[in-house]
């Protein structure tokens, strides 16, 4: 019995899965805003500004940097929250499958009332009798060739799978308010150059207004002018909608209510524009290592096999164990002493309808998804770095060559009009002038917004997101 006993506190206390049985939530993202990383002992470490509350001056008066507004996407998009709880149903599933590690222990009492009647030589006497005692049995499986080895490895696996899902929707969330933050900046840059444009075409109307008041112009000078003039505030009216309704969606995306207000910084006056990059097989390398979402697969791939592998072994038999310890009370005393057996059952599946055998099958099958599933992911990650870095090279020259436009048609326009009231030029001079300084002003601000979005698209399509929050490349 000693021995017996050792051996169950053995198998109780000496596993070494019992680190996470008890609590497999150390396995899983500590908070919906916190980044899962696979590091020695599996110690998760959240990203530093992910950890950041929201600012206790967020209000329509303060101005709010990206990196603000990541912190705020970050605590309260919804998208990140069912990641972290798919993550921690998928901790606790594998908490399950480590408890088949574990011996069962189950305890039973009883109580019984027994009414009898007793025969002999003499007339019948009716007896009562009272029975009650505890029982404790306890069942282990000594023996069955991995499969619960294979279970919880599978299990394991998709854990991993849930934990890199939700580092990946983290970078898409990341992704997401920065395109949503340079959309909403490109519609206020495109905004000031639609008032810009109205204050040029005011510039004209009073221009072809003076000229007609001295006869020097017709009235179709006029009439062009104001038609331009009336399309401009036109545009302005629609541009304000355009900019609100992109503030709106930044705002959601944030996982904010749209009526919020606050306000954002600006873009710098100047922009730096180097577009110094690794070349593509540098970047698709990085990719490879860094994607949250290639990660993903390969662990949904492993985990597929150790299904496959279970499958497989589930035709081997199990080698078990059952021990029952107990005693019995009776009315009026007790039992001497306590009862006991101990027992080992051999299980052997020799036929069960082929269930076996299309467990194998569905177990392949599910391992050949997942590979093709590996393979197609891989190619999205090869086309969107190799996207990515040719985006961010035309950004940078797109960038350099509308300055220069909006310096050229501003020039334009500025000559238009002196020869225009000097009387050496139409009106049609100074109409086509303005369409083209519209046109650069247009083609400037979404220079901008395709620069910095290529440098969050190049960003995340190598999975520099804080993909590895120990890593000094997340956003700052």
């Amino acid at each position: 019995m000693k021995r017996f006993g050792a051996a169950i506190l053995f198998i109780l206390f000496g596993a070494s899965c019992g680190r996470y049985v008890n609590d497999p939530f150390a396995l899983a993202p500590s908070s919906p805003y916190a980044s899962w990383t696979p590091m020695k002992g599996n110690v998760l470490v959240s990203s530093k500004f992910c950890q950041t509350l929201l600012p206790p001056a967020f209000n329509d008066q303060s101005e709010l940097s990206l990196a603000q507004l990541l912190d705020i996407a970050l605590q309260n998009n919804p998208s990140t929250k069912r990641t972290w709880a798919e993550a921690r149903e998928a901790a606790a599933i594998y908490g399950q499958s480590l408890s088949a590690f574990y011996p069962n222990i189950n305890f039973d009492g009883s109580f019984t009332r027994q009414k009898g009647t007793f025969i002999d030589l003499g007339p019948a006497i009716e007896f009562f009798q009272t029975t009650a005692g505890p029982d404790a049995t306890l069942t282990y499986t000594l023996f069955d060739f991995g499969q619960r080895t294979a279970a919880s490895i599978a299990a394991r696996e998709a854990l991993y799978f849930a934990d890199l899902n939700h580092n990946q929707q983290i970078q898409i969330v990341i992704q997401t308010v920065m395109d949503s933050y340079y959309v909403y900046l490109y519609q206020t840059e495109k905004l000031q150059a639609t008032e810009a444009n109205l204050q040029n075409a005011q510039t004209a109307l009073d221009a072809a207004n003076q000229k007609f008041a001295l006869g020097l112009a017709a009235l179709g000078d006029v009439a062009q002018a104001r038609t331009q003039f009336l399309q401009c505030k036109i545009n302005l009216t629609n541009q304000r909608q355009n900019t609100d309704n992109s503030l709106s969606r930044l705002t959601t995306h944030l996982g904010l209510p749209a009526n919020v207000p606050f306000r954002i910084q600006t873009l710098p006056e100047q922009l730096a524009h180097a577009s110094i990059l690794e070349s593509v097989d540098q970047l698709i390398e990085i990719a490879q290592i860094q994607r949250q979402d290639f990660l993903a697969t390969q662990s949904d791939v492993r985990s597929k096999e150790a299904y496959l592998l279970q499958a497989k072994r589930a035709v081997l038999p199990v080698l078990g164990s059952n021990f029952d310890f107990g005693k019995y009370y009776f009315q009026g005393g007790e039992t001497e002493n306590y009862h006991w057996t101990a027992t080992v059952t051999l299980n052997f599946p020799i036929f069960h309808g082929f269930y076996y055998k299309n467990g194998v099958r569905k177990a392949e099958a599910r391992l050949e998804f997942a590979q093709a599933q590996m393979m197609q992911t891989e190619l999205t990650v090869i086309e969107d770095v190799t996207v990515a870095h040719l985006g961010v090279k035309t950004a940078a020259l797109n960038l350099s060559d509308t300055a220069e436009y909006v310096k050229a048609a501003e020039l334009e326009f500025n000559v238009a009009l002196s020869n225009y009231r000097a009387g050496t030029d139409t009106i049609l001079a100074v109409m086509s002038a303005q369409s083209s300084l519209a046109d650069a002003r247009a083609k400037r601000a979404a220079a901008q917004r395709e620069w910095f979005t290529s440098l969050s698209q190049i960003a995340y399509a190598t999975g520099s997101l804080c993909a590895t929050p120990s890593e000094p490349s997340c956003i700052n």
